[in-house]
């Protein structure tokens, strides 16, 4: 082999390891996601979320919500238990979110302690009047049947994010999502209608630390434009790591079972 043609050799050789190392780094929007709900989430977690409801400038609602999670590699499960106000007490919620089937959503009335089923993928049913859909508590998991598309990054509030857009193959819905590239945490997302507008929005307002050093959301906004209305969420005394009982994520057994002392 002629002299120079080992050199160029050489030199693809060297720029293949090169580029080697930063394509094997780069995240497809699903990996992202994928982390996200991992790294914001973790395996398991446990909070209060306050939630105050605005009609304009004018209160309309405040509710009091234990809200519980578990994420497993292909399904994740969340239950509700509403602390306040008084008439709503006792009324629990279960969601399950699967990346392969529909989700599934079922609701417990304490008064005749009976379990109701819910469109669970109809983001206009309302979790207990306070606002809040089945979307906001399922958040950023896959429903299936979604295309993930990594459009770009951008800057929001200082922190440099990756611009995720979910586009459902089904009924043509369309999601923006921000996710920092640092933390990989959700900060701002976005339901566009066929227009292109955003008919319902969240955006992070305000962080805590943890011992470790670790950002996470303390509250949050949701604007609804065509109704006029805005949510604030504040998330108090966050557990995360934390056992949730089986009974509480099963549809049979999550509305009697009794898991405070």
């Amino acid at each position: 082999m002629k002299p120079e043609v080992t050199f160029i050799l050489r030199i693809l050789v060297v720029l293949a390891l090169a580029w080697l190392p930063a394509t094997a780094q780069a995240l497809t929007a699903k990996e992202i996601l994928d982390k996200a709900a991992k790294e914001s989430l973790g395996e398991s977690f446990r909070l209060v979320l306050t939630v105050n409801s605005f009609k304009g400038n004018k209160p309309a609602s405040k509710h009091a919500v234990w809200l519980m999670g578990v994420m497993e590699d292909h399904t994740a499960r969340f239950f509700m238990e509403f602390d306040e106000p008084e008439e709503s007490k006792g009324l629990r919620f279960l969601l399950i979110a699967s990346k392969e089937d529909r989700p599934q959503a079922f609701m417990y009335l304490p008064a005749t302690k009976r379990t109701v089923p819910l469109a669970a993928d109809d983001p206009s049913v309302d979790l207990g009047g306070s606002g809040l859909s089945t979307d906001d508590i399922r958040m950023f998991i896959p429903k299936g049947g979604e295309e993930e598309i990594l459009e770009g990054e951008e800057t929001i509030d200082g922190r440099e994010c990756y611009k995720i857009k979910v586009a459902s193959t089904k009924d043509g819905g369309t999601r923006l999502i921000w996710i920092t590239k640092k933390d990989l945490m959700v900060v701002k997302s976005a339901n566009l209608d066929p227009q292109g507008k955003a008919d319902r929005s969240l955006r992070v307002l305000e962080f805590f630390k943890t011992e470790k050093g670790r950002e996470f959301p303390r509250e949050e906004e949701i604007l609804i434009p065509s109704k006029g209305i805005r949510i604030q969420l504040r998330q108090e005394n966050a557990v995360f790591g934390v056992t949730i009982p089986d009974e509480l994520l099963d549809p049979k057994t999550f509305g009697a079972y009794k898991w405070r002392n």
